[in-house]
């Protein structure tokens, strides 16, 4: 069976000083959480210490308790390399999932994206890699 193009999960990395952004698109869900999980391993693997790895799911049209989790699995994982992942998104039931499920304590998030770039300084932002699944 083909995935609908509205099943896909898309993302697009960008730098901003030290930080890697990821800012993705579609929908994540269990038929495509483990290309969710590939994606963000993939830019967290390119994110050099002290990062952060910002991951942006404000455009994601749905993002289920499982795409949740593979982010906080890799936040672990990023923490262990000196990098923060910080997710944001500016739809507020994000945060309202992260609390009611438990993942505040493993997720740092944002409401914005300049609150989680903070002062960091533009070096030059600009497409660093675009995906489809």
């Amino acid at each position: 069976m083909m995935a609908r193009p509205d099943d896909e999960v898309r993302v697009i990395l960008e730098r901003s000083g030290s930080a890697l952004l990821v800012s993705a698109t579609g929908s994540v869900d269990a038929a495509n959480v483990s290309v969710w999980r590939r994606l963000v391993g993939e830019a967290a693997a390119i994110t050099a210490a002290p990062g952060p790895l910002i991951v942006d799911t404000s455009k994601l049209d749905f993002i289920g308790i499982c795409g949740f989790a593979a982010l906080a699995e890799e936040a672990s994982g990023c923490r262990r390399r000196g990098v923060a992942l910080c997710l944001v998104s500016s739809q507020p039931i994000v945060a309202r999932v992260v609390k009611a499920v438990g993942l505040e304590g493993q997720l740092s998030f944002c409401a914005t994206l300049g609150e989680a770039l903070g002062d960091t300084p533009s070096a030059g932002p600009g497409p660093v890699q675009g995906s489809s699944a």
